[in-house]
């Protein structure tokens, strides 16, 4: 009897250095932050056959897509800051465009109108209406759609859509759809709606990515209005609402809207939806906004938002302001963001302040001090929840779209982010965030020196799991 533990323990112990054997070389081949790999690999050594399982269902980016070996929208990442030499000395000329087009290998669509719509009070009676009008094609991707009154308010201009003869497509990301229950998935399809579900997770057969998600917002109605941002489609997003927050959400007029189809298309295929037919974009250029989409997700070679966002602050000459639900930098912006300052370019993040995810507050408090200390104005914009994202550097440049400034968004999700050049439009969404500037409170450096110990700790424990955040 004895023998036979004694072989079985043996056993076990072989097959826990085997699982952690393989599970610790994975990490360290493919995980590019070290502090990642690092935390990875603790877990799998200390916390035997559970720490290797926990990897493999949330460590590992299962995408495989033929975009790893393309940039966006089919431009070999290679050749994408490739140009002859007389454009390469005008994009010189204006740094902030050059980023983005080393970037992404994409120009800048010339005649866009963009408008700010600020909360869900705003937007989703503009985008019901777009919906109303809609004459042959609604394309709606989301993260969240939640099954409540304004969802339900959806689903009948998208059913009513339906009735008339237009084609109308939803895609909605498999975890998101979840934050309420029953789903929406019920009602949309009892209303002649085509839906599908990115990424799905199941046991059989096994799809368990369940740490990449589809974070991206956009509609496009018959090929000629776009709208995209931060906002998920729910009462969450009425600042009026008991449990709502306040949002930034735009809309598009112009040929970038073509560009939002085709990024559509392409998550539509993914899911295993039919390749779908775009409808030709307008011939009028209704303003003077050009625009570029800067799509982002695990199946890319590069960190695409990540170095637009620290080559464009690092291109700042007077004001940068930030919003962001969750501002978790990591060590290439907190530098850019830190010589920024020191060079006298005025910087200002703006940050909910309360999280609806404390540990992300916690763990922001830890680097404060990094960025308070040279200059960079934090402040905190009083209740409701404030889930606005934007950025905007100087006089012409504005970063809007979905993501947030935190390792989740910038490395795992599947997000968008929309350049818009224009003077007019910088000053316009200025304007809202220096009254939401007023309206917050500053952070203090005494306020960061005078936390207690055990404050300290707990923030610095907090900061230790900002890569999987």
């Amino acid at each position: 009897m004895n023998g036979d533990a004694t072989y079985y323990g043996t056993l076990l112990v072989a097959l826990h250095v085997l699982t952690a054997t393989a599970a610790t070389l994975h990490a360290l081949l493919y995980k590019t932050d070290s502090r990642a790999a690092f935390g990875w690999i603790g877990i799998i050594l200390f916390f035997p056959y559970a720490g290797a399982l926990l990897y493999v269902l949330f460590g590992i980016n299962r995408v495989q897509r033929k975009a790893q070996r393309r940039g966006i929208f089919g431009i070999p990442w290679t050749e994408a800051g490739l140009l002859p030499p007389a454009r390469r000395r005008e994009l010189l000329d204006n740094p902030m465009q050059h980023v983005g087009w080393s970037v992404t290998g994409q120009p800048l669509a010339e005649g866009n109108r963009v408008v700010p719509l600020i909360n869900g009070e705003q937007a989703f009676p503009e985008m019901i209406e777009a919906i109303g009008n809609a004459q042959r094609q609604v394309l709606l991707m989301t993260y969240i759609f939640d099954n409540d009154a304004t969802g339900r308010k959806f689903v009948a201009a998208l059913g009513a859509a339906v009735a008339r003869g237009v084609n109308v497509h939803v895609l909605v990301d498999d975890i998101g759809r979840r934050y309420s229950l029953p789903t929406i998935l019920g009602p949309l399809k009892k209303a002649g709606v085509d839906v599908r579900r990115f990424m799905p997770v199941r046991l059989l057969p096994p799809s368990l990515s369940l740490n990449l998600r589809n974070h991206r917002k956009l509609m496009i109605v018959d090929g000629a209005i776009g709208f995209a941002g931060g906002m998920n489609i729910g009462e969450r997003q009425l600042a009026d609402s008991p449990k709502g927050a306040t949002d930034l959400h735009f809309r598009f007029d112009g040929p970038v809207v073509q560009k939002f189809s085709v990024l559509f298309g392409e998550d539509w295929l993914r899911s295993n939806g039919k390749a779908l037919t775009f409808l030709d974009p307008p011939s009028a250029t209704p303003g003077d906004c050009r625009c570029r989409l800067v799509p982002d997700g695990p199946d890319s070679r590069l960190d695409h938002l990540s170095m637009l966002i620290d080559g464009v602050v690092s291109s700042a000459h007077e004001r940068i302001r930030i919003v962001t639900p969750y501002f978790l930098p990591h060590r290439k912006l907190i530098g850019s963001l830190q010589s920024a300052a020191l060079r006298g370019v005025d910087v200002c993040v703006v940050v909910p302040s309360v999280n609806n995810w404390r540990v992300v507050q916690w763990a922001l408090a830890h680097v404060l001090w990094e960025l308070v200390n040279v200059g960079v104005r934090v402040v905190e914009q009083p209740p409701p929840f404030a889930h606005s994202k934007c950025i905007l550097i100087d006089d012409d440049y504005a970063l809007v779209g979905s993501t947030n400034l935190d390792p989740r968004s910038l490395r795992l999700n599947f997000e968008l982010g929309i350049e818009v050049f224009s003077p007019a439009f910088n000053a316009q969404l200025r304007d809202h965030v220096e009254s939401l500037c007023q309206a917050s409170s500053e952070i203090s450096r005494h306020a960061i020196a005078s936390r207690s110990p055990v404050i300290r700790t707990r923030d610095a424990l907090a900061a230790l799991f900002s890569p999987y955040m």
